[in-house]
């Protein structure tokens, strides 16, 4: 598989050192938020940009994978014409789409935030609106260049998308943290001359502001892969061919391949805006599951001077308690938790094109030897990262936030990143074989399994069973999607590679950690750099330890940048 696979695995580390810095730009971004709105601004923020996710993935989700897949298809048969054909019907296609969502979004913000039981969040709805017609455009940029195995569009408006929703969201949010309260203004009021009648009010605003980011962000996106575009295809005319299929021909391929797809991710979606509503509603069902978190709420805090200023009682201040609970699981433990992923998003993203290319060459061995690559090189990445959260989850979170609220969250989350990597990956793999409705099948038992447990657990044990029953969705989805791929596609996996050599060396990982950093910390309590010195630690003693039991194969090795050299070194010392 060396042209192919050096192509996907290139195209992957691409994607992935963009999502990389695009998860730095967003921790530069939701760090600072939580600390400057904290967990009731962050709930409300958390609330509008759930809902702007779930509308976007209905919009989007089916329609780049489709693209990419029918591109490379096209690419491989040497078809230009066709592939251009393809992008400019899914162009089409997604403006309308794009439009309607936004649309949609924006008349309908106040009756979506009252259902979920967090009114506070119905203005960003509408300022977050605009953005889903925007990057449904983006998408099938994306779409195309991805198809011709070229990242370097979709990494570049990536990190555009996210510099400018960190930019514009900071400074908006910090303006209107910025403005006085003037509690003489009188309850009918918010904003009148720069001063806002209550803080709750200013916090409204702020995560508003934040939420405009996001917006700003699509948008210079959007730019960017227009000029991209217009650079890149400048000269790119080629000739029709007598042969040439119609857009409908195009669109009757390209639907079809789409919905099952968005369907698949939606239920993920789904999934986290059922979290939100459950989580929001079930929480005040016993008031008993706030104790563990009673030092959040206790006088001389600044949720009891809001309960003061704005004479919350009964059941609003329960749901009160549940939006600022709901801001610390999504502020501080999910956006941890989405960290790992990164490099899963570039092997997912960079498996289709390169999967479907090999299956439209007919090169079935390439095709297999492909997908058992990037399965295993996902659990290379996501063992010690789940391990790193589990064993270091108070001083990690200590560092970027000065608390650990969401400790306990985090913590039962870090046990879910393995199964959520697998999932992401085996989805993509599943979908670039053209068997599209699997993920769906399996994703909606998953997301049964989820709904199940958030409603009969969270009564009982609080927030903190929203992610045991993440991981355990997850789990299922994984398991389903693994015996898919085994049983029905008959791709050789070795439990060996794929798990257990991740897994012995992720441990050793973990006791080095524990260790070097109960010495360190012993010298130097609660110092930064300890934890950080422990990380370190913790990268060293996983490198040793995966090349040890010979976790890397020569293939994997010989698809990187300098891979041979590399392989050479490896083969001399007796490593591979």
């Amino acid at each position: 598989m060396k042209n192919g696979g050096k192509k996907f695995l290139q195209g992957a580390l691409i994607l992935a050192g963009a999502n990389l810095l695009v998860k730095i730009i967003g921790a530069f971004f939701k760090v600072p938020l939580y600390r400057l709105i904290g967990g009731d601004g962050n709930g409300i923020f958390s609330v509008a940009y759930q809902i702007y996710t779930f509308m976007f993935i209905l919009a989007t989700a089916g329609f780049p994978i489709a693209v990419s897949k029918m591109v490379a298809e096209s690419i491989a048969k040497n078809d230009e014409y066709d592939a251009k054909r393809i992008f400019q019907t899914a162009f089409l296609l997604l403006g309308v789409i794009g439009l309607a969502g936004s649309t949609a979004l924006f008349i309908f913000a106040d009756e979506l935030a009252a259902i979920l039981g967090n009114t506070d969040s119905a203005l960003g709805i509408k300022v977050i609106a605009p953005a889903v017609f925007f990057v449904s455009l983006v998408s099938a940029y994306r779409g195309y260049f991805q198809g011709k195995q070229n990242m370097y569009p979709t990494a570049g408006s990536e990190v555009v998308e996210a510099g400018g929703k960190m930019l514009i969201g900071i400074i908006a949010a910090a303006t209107f943290m910025g403005m006085a309260v003037n509690t003489a203004l009188g309850e009918d009021a918010v904003l009148v001359n720069g001063e806002f009648s209550t803080s709750h009010n200013r916090t409204v605003y702020s995560a508003t502001g934040a939420i405009f980011g996001v917006t700003a962000g699509t948008f210079f996106a959007l730019i960017l892969m227009m000029i991209v575009y217009v650079f890149k295809e400048r000269k790119n005319k080629p000739l029709k061919n007598k042969t040439a299929r119609t857009r409908i021909e195009i669109l009757k391929q390209l639907i079809p391949i789409a919905i099952p797809i968005t369907i698949g991710a939606s239920v993920s979606s789904l999934t986290s805006l059922v979290d939100l509503g459950t989580i929001m509603n079930r929480l005040v069902i016993n008031e008993h599951v706030f104790d563990r978190y009673a030092y959040l709420f206790a006088t001389g805090t600044e949720f009891a001077a809001d309960v003061l200023e704005e004479g919350w009682s009964g059941i609003e201040l329960l749901r009160q308690k549940a939006n600022t609970l709901y801001g610390i699981y999504t502020g501080q433990a999910q956006t941890m938790f989405n960290l790992p992923l990164t490099i899963v998003v570039g092997l997912s993203m960079s498996s289709v094109p390169a999967i479907s290319a090999a299956l439209a060459e007919r090169k079935k061995m390439d095709a297999q030897d492909i997908t058992a690559s990037v399965l295993r090189i996902t659990m290379l990445f996501a063992f010690p990262c789940a391990m790193g959260y589990f064993v270091l989850t108070d001083p990690i979170l200590r560092i970027l936030y000065s608390d650990a609220n969401a400790a306990y969250m985090l913590q039962k989350l870090a046990i879910a990143v393995p199964f959520v990597a697998l999932v992401s990956v085996s989805n993509s793999v599943l979908q670039s074989y053209g068997k599209v409705y699997w993920p769906v099948v399996n994703m909606l038992i998953g997301g049964i399994v989820k709904v199940v447990m958030n409603y009969a657990l969270i009564p009982v044990w609080g927030i903190d069973a929203a992610p045991v029953a993440t991981t355990v969705c997850y789990g299922v989805i994984a398991l389903l999607n693994i015996f898919c791929i085994v049983g029905m596609l008959k791709v050789r996996l070795s439990f060996v590679d794929m798990v257990l050599k991740p897994f012995c060396a992720s441990a050793v990982m973990g006791a080095a950690v524990i260790l070097s950093y109960n010495a360190m910390n012993s010298f130097a309590p609660g110092s930064r750099l300890v934890t950080v010195a422990a990380i370190g630690v913790g990268v060293l003693a996983y490198g040793i330890a995966i090349i040890l039991v010979r976790g890397f194969r020569r293939d994997d090795v010989l698809n990187m940048p300098k891979g041979e050299k590399i392989a050479d070194i490896m083969t001399k010392f007796k490593l591979l």
